[in-house]
């Protein structure tokens, strides 16, 4: 039996790894500014894990796939490596979240946002690149928002609809 390939150049397969890891130092640095507990490093980390899982599952079990099917009638599904490795994301998510002293809930933002990481990682594995930039963009754009910023739009949107009340 020969060794599986994968069937992207070298160039393809560092442009994914690039972009998985630009989005972890760029979401990374910016929980970094607001002191929260997983840094830049981190980000990388999962985003690039997330983009090799993603390259491996798609392209790497072609062959054996085909193989497995020729001589087991045996079928493999890539995407089965895919939601084991967003399943373990899950459990590391749920352990940044934990309860304040003052009872309240810490770290949800952040177990989101590597969650996010993590799919990002797989779009960028994938090849998806304008969904993950896009996805990147718009994820980052509600990171570096502050609450005190969604809190306004909340209040805009309530003064909003109580003007249209009070027009009817």
């Amino acid at each position: 039996m020969e060794v599986t390939r994968l069937f992207l150049s070298e160039g393809e397969i560092i442009k994914r790894l690039l972009l998985a890891a630009f989005f972890g130092i760029l979401f990374g640095l910016e929980r970094r500014r607001r002191h929260k507990p997983v840094g830049a490093r981190t980000h990388v980390l999962i985003a690039v894990a997330a983009a090799t899982i993603s390259m491996i599952s798609s392209y790497g079990f072609n062959e054996a796939s085909t193989l497995a099917v020729q001589t087991l009638n045996f079928r493999s599904d890539p995407a089965r490596l895919m939601v084991g490795m967003l399943t373990g994301i899950g459990f590391i998510g749920a352990g940044i979240i934990y309860k304040g002293p003052q009872g309240d809930i810490k770290g949800i933002t952040t177990a989101a946002e590597v969650y996010l990481m993590t799919v990002l990682g797989i779009g960028a594995g994938l090849g998806l690149l304008r969904l993950t930039i896009i996805s990147g963009l718009i994820g980052y754009a509600a990171l570096a928002c502050s609450q005190e910023t969604f809190r306004e739009i909340r209040a805009r949107m309530r003064w909003e609809r109580m003007r249209k009340r009070r027009r009817k």
